[in-house]
């Protein structure tokens, strides 16, 4: 338990340093080395550290040639950087993986690192011959489109004043061929002779099955004379003591195996290693209507990202998907090419609900054992509520209705009492409730004749209000719609579109262009769909308008003439 604990203190202590700490980076010339090859060391900063470097610890493992020091210095956007990088040439003293120590700068370290020295190959060149050109493959057998490591490689026991080495030239597959990197130089031995090695690595993929051919390779080099009172003169403009030597390397051959007939997916996809990464972001507040970016990669080792098959998205209800074109990147290092498809999807949610995105998977042929595998991304489920908006509209309080008509109350008159006659006197017949019900029948007749022709008048009158202020409205809209239009707006003509909904679809309102496209005929959803794209893809500025605008008016005009039918049959099953 005290240890444990001491190693938690001693972690805390390393991490606390290293947050103050200068940061110092460790990187070698390249990767494949053997032993008695000469190699470079670099320490590299930005910052000063504490103190200049201890390159003792080295010496258990490494001879120290050479010691050099450089600083680049780079000002971009105004903003200021130094690069300085401490270069050490070194010579392993044994094969196999060596650690490379902490070095101190002082209070400063740089982190240990590792490397493997591996045990010299046979020369195919003759002992002590002062050329030799050589050709090496890292396989003899694959399949079409996997990748092939060649290196060209030329040795000279003598200062060299120049070289060259011929193109590399096959025949029997047809191939592509890429240059990992710039000339390697370092410095090897081979018997009792040392050489100064110049390296050139490519990598190839064959097209089809077959015998590939691999030429020879013809190294050239101007050497300098060595005459009985040595070299003249370092100038030499002529090359009167110079001469130049060409070497040939031996040829290689390749099988290129057919594609197995166990592989079973669509696109042919040959590598080392294939992974599938989905990047979703971890919400539970999406919002329909509201993009959510997804990025997908497609990472293949041993293969260029042109060979990569594409992304396939496939169509969900209720989701809008608006993929932007994929980014393709090469990783480049001496052990080959690592290739990289990104692609960025903005998915847009048109109501709220639980959404599936299914799962996406890649068959992929590994070359290292030669089986087939299937690189996957799990299918994924997320949940999405209402618009902000929609909640909003939720809050408010609801419309009242009008106040109903209050009945009215039908009083009998008074009977004029003035000069009542005798009953006594005169007797006639009693009609009075007769009277009663006729009056009562012509009072309720009139009153009915006018709460009709109010209750006319007053629908007109709101009808005509109401129609007044969404006329008024949509014509806002739409001249603001095509103002924008008249530039290539696309922002302004989302915002103009939204305002043209609000005051076209009052009973159900559509908050997003993704609601808008789904209500209106498909001429003008295409449009808007087209719009709602550019806006997602980061290229609302090669949006283009076309008929958004028409298309709009004519939908408006259309959806007037639908409502004045259906008012006016109405009215007429009014008086019906």
């Amino acid at each position: 338990m005290k240890l444990f604990i001491k190693l938690i203190l001693s972690a805390f202590l390393i991490v606390s340093f290293a947050a103050q700490a200068v940061d110092i980076q460790v990187r070698v010339d390249r990767t494949q080395i053997e032993l008695n090859e000469t190699f470079t060391l670099t320490f590299e900063s930005s910052e000063d550290p504490d103190d200049e470097p201890d390159f003792s610890p080295l010496e258990k493992d490494f001879q120290i040639l050479s010691q050099g020091t450089s600083s680049n210095i780079s000002i971009i956007n105004g903003q200021y950087t130094r690069l300085k990088k401490w270069n050490v040439s070194l010579l392993a003293r044994r094969k196999g993986t060596i650690t490379i120590p902490q070095i101190k700068f002082g209070s400063d370290s740089s982190p240990s690192y590792q490397i493997t020295i591996n045990q010299p190959e046979k020369s195919s060149g003759k002992a002590g011959e002062a050329l030799i050109s050589e050709l090496d493959v890292n396989t003899t057998s694959t399949y079409p489109q996997a990748q092939i490591i060649i290196t060209k490689r030329l040795l000279s026991s003598n200062n060299i004043n120049a070289y060259e080495f011929s193109e590399l030239e096959t025949s029997g597959v047809p191939i592509s061929e890429e240059k990992l990197g710039e000339v390697k130089q370092y410095q090897t031995k081979r018997g009792s002779t040392s050489y100064l090695v110049l390296e050139q690595r490519y990598a190839i993929y064959p097209q089809t099955a077959g015998e590939l051919k691999i030429e020879p390779v013809v190294a050239s080099a101007r050497i300098a004379i060595q005459g009985s009172r040595g070299n003249r003169s370092t100038f030499d403009p002529f090359r009167s003591n110079t001469k130049t030597i060409r070497r040939s390397s031996a040829s290689k051959s390749v099988t290129v195996k057919p594609v197995p007939d166990s592989f079973i997916g669509k696109h042919w996809l040959a590598a080392k290693e294939v992974q599938l990464v989905d990047e979703f972001p971890e919400s539970d507040n999406f919002t329909a209507g509201e993009p959510i970016t997804r990025t997908l990669l497609l990472v293949a080792d041993g293969q260029s990202s042109s060979q990569l098959p594409e992304f396939t998205l496939n169509e969900i209800n209720g989701l809008k998907q608006y993929p932007d074109k994929p980014l393709l990147k090469n990783n480049i290092s001496d052990d080959g090419i690592t290739g990289i498809q990104q692609l960025k999807v903005a998915i847009i949610p048109s109501a709220k609900g639980t959404y599936k995105l299914p799962a996406i998977s890649v068959p992929w042929w590994n070359t290292q054992t030669n089986k087939l595998e299937i690189a996957e991304i799990k299918a994924r489920t997320f949940t999405v509520g209402k618009s902000s908006q929609a909640s909003k509209q939720d809050k408010t309080s609801p419309i009242t209705a009008p106040p109903a008509i209050q009945d009215i109350k039908i009083t009998e008159p008074e009977v004029n009492k003035l000069n009542p006659l005798d009953s006594t006197d005169t007797k006639l017949p009693d009609n009075s409730l007769l009277w009663k019900i006729i009056s009562f029948i012509l009072a309720a007749s009139l009153l009915y004749t006018l709460f009709l022709l109010w209750q006319k008048n007053r629908n007109t009158s709101l009808s005509k209000t109401v129609e007044t202020a969404v006329n008024i409205s949509q014509k806002q809209a739409l001249k603001r719609l095509k103002q924008a239009c008249d530039i290539n707006d696309a922002k302004s003509s989302k915002d103009a579109l939204l305002q043209w909904a609000e005051v076209t679809f009052t009973d159900n309102p559509a908050h997003s262009l993704g609601e808008i496209s789904n209500r209106v005929d498909q001429a003008f959803a295409e449009k808007i769909d087209a719009l709602n794209s550019s806006l997602y893809r980061d290229n609302a500025n090669e949006w283009l308008c076309n008929d958004l605008f028409e298309l709009c008016s004519q939908y408006t005009e259309n959806l007037k003439s639908k409502t004045q039918s259906k008012d006016h049959d109405k009215l007429e099953s009014l008086y019906k």
